[in-house]
């Protein structure tokens, strides 16, 4: 509760009795066409479609620029689904009330690709533990600084009263039934090794280390069912990036779907490569061992392998990922091969 009550006066104060100028709106989007094969799944129709629309605006307060947005996939503005967000960016850093945007899921997955991560393929499924799964639709409240106290340093920080998945109106709350919805909380910190003593002028100069964590509490019980940390480390050498990240996502409670949940350790490795300035190659893997809690078949590992080619000219990007997964969605003996072919143009 002092948690949210800070967080809440800080943000009341720098947004009361500014003086504003008259704000700028934009609208930017993209549309996404992909076709994608499935060795285990031949029924489906192949095609795919997606719909970006962002509508964003700002304005120049005495204390900071203030800014919203809000982005629909594929939904328009009445839908609960779009996301929202209000932030106020001072010296201070940036203040947000959102519905989207969780710190723990923005570094899920951070490893260099020319396209798609390994565990954004299709092939497999590893949705059971992204970090920051669930938390996107609850309102939070955010804090972030890009530049802490001019160390290079970057931190993001969320708060989220209920997960409820619910995205209230003005001068509204969820429902009673939300009441004993779990409470979460999520961090990252990004550090780049060029701060550190000896360290800049070496090769390691460039390399960044990002670290990321969240939890949730039972508002019922104060149990903690849910719990995820990441470490990565990502490495530009000329026109190569290489980047390694470990990953654990623990579910621990009572209910037999926590209990299956169980318990997630991934080892993540991403090699991208920049041909010139259009054309991008990539090589990812992710290694997932799952161990359940009321399983004796419950430890399996999932491991998916895919090479990415990108070619970007202006705002169009042709991109092709061949994707193989064993043990897919946690299945043994089940192998799974996805091509993916995608068309994206930027507006």
């Amino acid at each position: 509760m002092n948690k949210i009550k800070l967080i809440v006066a800080l943000t009341a104060g720098l947004f009361a009795f500014t003086s504003v100028n008259a704000g700028e709106m934009s609208v930017t989007g993209s549309m996404h066409v992909s076709y994608q094969s499935e060795q285990n799944n031949e029924t489906g129709n192949p095609l795919g479609m997606n719909t970006d629309l962002t509508f964003s605006g700002s304005t120049d307060t005495d204390f900071g620029t203030v800014s919203m947005s809000l982005a629909t996939d594929g939904t328009f503005v009445g839908d609960s689904g779009a996301d929202h967000t209000y932030s106020l960016a001072s010296s201070l850093g940036t203040f947000t009330v959102a519905n989207n945007g969780d710190a723990a899921n923005a570094v899920d997955d951070i490893t260099p690709t020319a396209f798609e991560e390994a565990n954004g393929s299709g092939s497999g499924d590893y949705t059971a533990a992204d970090l920051g799964s669930g938390m996107d639709g609850s309102m939070s409240l955010a804090y972030g600084n890009a530049d802490v106290m001019g160390t290079g340093i970057s931190v993001k920080y969320s708060y989220y009263p209920r997960l409820d998945g619910t995205t209230n109106n003005e001068k509204a709350a969820s429902t009673t039934a939300n009441s004993a919805a779990n409470s979460a909380e999520s961090i990252n910190i990004g550090i780049p090794l060029a701060g550190l003593p000896g360290v800049g002028s070496t090769p390691l100069g460039g390399a960044k280390v990002t670290l990321g964590y969240e939890n949730s509490k039972s508002r019922a019980t104060d149990a903690q069912p849910k719990e995820g940390r990441t470490v990565a480390v990502v490495m530009p050498i000329g026109a190569l990036k290489v980047g390694y990240q470990k990953k654990a996502y623990q579910a621990v409670g009572t209910s037999s779907a926590e209990a299956q949940d169980g318990f997630y350790k991934d080892d993540i490795l991403g090699v991208a490569y920049a041909v010139n300035d259009e054309i991008a190659v990539s090589y990812n893997m992710i290694q997932s061992d799952r161990h359940l809690h009321t399983n004796a078949n419950g430890e399996i590992e999932q491991e998916t392998k895919a090479i990415n080619v990108a070619y970007t000219v202006g705002g169009l990007t042709l991109a092709f990922q061949d994707a193989k997964t064993s043990n897919s969605g946690y299945a043994k003996g089940t192998d799974n091969d996805t091509r993916t072919i995608s068309i994206k143009t930027a507006f």
